[in-house]
């Protein structure tokens, strides 16, 4: 027994996974839409500096942050429930949460987002497992966040 026990001790052990729930925009929009804060649904550019993404050290993974506060800038339109787009622009506080080791790694460009208001500035948050920040979205996502606006059809992607 200690024979297997020494031989088992030497295998690598199998790698643990982050395991999430299916989710989409009209999960993010469900969840903006029964926040106790206030969100604003836009499309259009985000714009920051991608070095400053958390970064996941292997070895000493309990010293990863647990969320990091990215300063960045959207250009784009809010998007309204009657369907007409107005120009919005803004500085906005990207927040990369991070769960355990498991991080978000958003890229600067066109997104697709619901970004929080408080009291001083607008958050646009994300994580390993979803957030409200869809990186180059693409016409399907857009009808379906157009579609929840308006009161239509607006499914959670999985029960929750």
């Amino acid at each position: 027994m200690r024979l297997l026990t020494a031989i088992l001790s030497t295998l690598p052990l199998p790698a643990l996974a982050l395991s999430c729930i299916p989710y989409g925009v009209s999960d993010a929009y469900l969840e903006a839409a029964a926040a106790k804060e206030a969100y604003v649904p836009v499309l259009g550019l985000l714009s920051f500096d991608v070095t400053l993404n958390p970064q996941v050290d292997w070895e000493n993974q309990q010293d990863t942050p647990a969320t990091t506060l990215i300063p960045a800038t959207f250009t784009g339109d809010a998007l309204t429930v009657r369907g007409v787009d107005t120009p919005f622009a803004t500085d906005v506080v990207l927040e990369v949460r991070c769960l355990g080791p498991w991080c978000a790694s958003p890229q600067p460009g066109p997104v697709l987002g619901f970004l929080r208001k408080t009291s001083h500035s607008y958050v646009l948050s994300t994580h390993a497992c979803g957030g409200y920040m869809f990186g180059r979205p693409d016409a399907g996502q857009i009808k379906q966040v157009r579609d929840c606006l308006a009161g239509k059809s607006c499914q959670a992607t999985a029960p929750r």
